[in-house]
């Protein structure tokens, strides 16, 4: 298990360093130039976002625009829907309720010669984190009497997104973006065995008697609605 544990604090590690780097490009950007206070649209440099069409989370994000066409989006969630492997095949999810909570930060670069940040097409990395706890007895199979520990779940993203905003009144904003990446999932239940295996979705790079290693690959499609200023 310490070799597992490396892994997972080396793959956050370098992907808070690929989302520092993106962010001290814009510092460099921002300090170089003397007029930059000209350059963004002081009107729109603030965002507030609300995903709607999230399921089984609600998520809230705040895009600030650091440099000319440069922005820099953070955002949590609670997450109360999960899922688990289904019976049904390949494409067969079991929902469960769970308590978690999911933060995501970004790095938008706009591309747009007619719109000044944060308006036209942009696209950026993306990296997310999730912590899960699940409902109780969410691995235990109806005719069992084994002692299984609650399900618990971390998770790592590193996608990389593109997408397009648009203004649609004075201040009110609509983004429509998709991204495509990787997540990496750690489970653990005590006593689980098998049972992480069978209902943990992904791909298993390891594991052991109560935990597991997985990870899928992460295709997402966002819609949120904003307010700038």
């Amino acid at each position: 298990m310490k070799k597992l544990k490396s892994r997972i604090k080396l793959t956050l590690l370098f992907s808070l360093l690929l989302l520092c780097a993106g962010q001290l490009k814009a510092q460099d950007y921002t300090l170089d130039d003397a007029a930059i206070d000209t350059l963004i649209d002081k009107s729109h440099d603030f965002t507030y976002k609300l995903q709607p069409l999230l399921i089984g989370e609600v998520r809230f994000s705040y895009e600030k625009v650091r440099a000319p066409q440069v922005s820099n989006e953070y955002g949590i969630g609670y997450v109360y829907k999960a899922y688990l492997k289904g019976d049904g095949g390949f494409l067969a999810f079991d929902g469960k309720n769970v308590k978690g909570v999911s933060i995501r930060m970004s790095q938008r670069h706009y591309t747009s010669k007619k719109n000044k940040a944060p308006f036209g097409f942009s696209h950026g990395p993306l990296f997310g984190y999730r912590f899960l706890v699940f409902e109780k007895d969410a691995l235990r199979e109806d005719d069992s009497s084994r002692n299984i520990g609650r399900l618990y779940q971390h998770a790592l993203d590193l996608s990389y997104q593109a997408g397009r905003q648009f203004l649609v009144s004075n201040h009110i904003t609509l983004e429509i973006a998709g991204s495509l990446g990787g997540r990496i999932k750690y489970a653990k239940a005590t006593g689980a065995g098998e049972l992480l295996d069978n209902n943990i979705i992904g791909h298993k790079f390891m594991e052991d008697n109560d935990s597991i290693l997985s990870w899928v690959p992460l295709p997402q499609l966002k819609l949120a609605v904003g307010y700038s200023f």
